[in-house]
């Protein structure tokens, strides 16, 4: 296994020294368990959950086209994108279950928040809807300890190459300066033969700026899917693409954990990582976005 730039973690925490390390805590982390139907909504293992992981398609967005010209995607009440398609039929995140969010660490408490649409962490509020229009939604969830509040905006962009892009402001309400993880994860199925196969195995890699799946050339429909960053973050930060070898979400606090490095024939997953320097009471804002090629 090779471990490429995600060590730039280890450099990165020396920048930001005054604040505590992440510990790697398993009891943290998502079992490793298959994910429910992807037509049906989860039910949140944590009975003091105040909103249910869900992966209901509630918010439903479209650019026509023709072939990888066409996007549709559907979005949770909770903010996680549950169906994207491009081509037509071809979904990358609906088939063997839904599993798709966002994920907060709390470095100077080693808290773990999670929405992974299968599973959450317990220990979020119900979502507040901002706006709804044709071409965006904007919600916004609040930890339990209100420490945190996390507002998304999942818009359509159109054009000769469609996607999805996710805007994350995630806000430190608290009285002094931390460090946060903010982490992206999609469970990428591209498969064989859309919504009949059941092995779900493709070929993951990743770079300091994107993280991908896909099938490869010689294999089914050679489709793939990327997370990709944007631009920079508003706060000093450091940001990593990192695929895993697994389909299960990652652990907020321990990132990295599942990495795999390049991958063929796993039922992995991509997931997109930032560590967020965010003052007293402000916000740091990051951007990404998932696309076809």
């Amino acid at each position: 296994m090779k471990y490429k730039a995600v060590l730039v973690f280890v450099v990165a925490a020396t920048i930001f020294a005054a604040v505590a390390q992440a510990q790697d805590t398993p009891s943290l982390r998502p079992p490793g368990e298959a994910h429910p139907s992807a037509d049906t909504a989860s039910i949140n293992v944590e009975s003091d959950s105040v909103a249910p992981a869900t992966s209901f398609c509630s918010y439903s967005f479209t650019v026509p086209g023709k072939l990888n010209s066409f996007l549709s995607f559907c979005v949770t009440v909770n903010g996680n994108i549950a169906s994207l398609q491009s081509p037509s039929g071809f979904d990358y995140i609906a088939q063997g279950g839904v599993g798709e969010g966002y994920g907060v660490c709390d470095l100077s408490t080693g808290t773990s928040y999670f929405d992974w649409a299968y599973i959450d962490s317990g220990n979020w509020l119900a979502p507040v809807l901002l706006s709804n229009t044709s071409s965006a939604v904007k919600i916004a969830r609040t930890t339990t300890d209100g420490l945190w509040t996390l507002t998304q905006t999942i818009s359509k962009q159109a054009g000769v190459a469609p996607y999805a892009m996710i805007t994350m402001a995630l806000k430190n309400n608290s009285g002094i300066a931390k460090t946060a993880y903010l982490v992206r994860y999609a469970d990428v199925d591209p498969a064989n033969a859309p919504f009949t196969d059941t092995s779900f195995l493709e070929s993951f890699d990743s770079t300091l700026y994107s993280v991908w799946g896909y099938e490869k050339l010689g294999k089914g429909h050679q489709v793939g899917l990327m997370l990709e960053n944007i631009g920079q973050p508003t706060v000093p930060s450091a940001i990593e693409g990192l695929d895993q070898n697994t389909s299960d979400g990652p652990n907020p606090c321990n990132p990295a954990a599942n990495y795999g490095g390049y991958e063929a024939s796993v039922d992995g997953s991509v997931e997109f990582l930032w560590q967020l320097k965010i003052g007293a009471e402000k916000t740091g804002t990051v951007n990404a976005k998932y696309e076809q090629f």
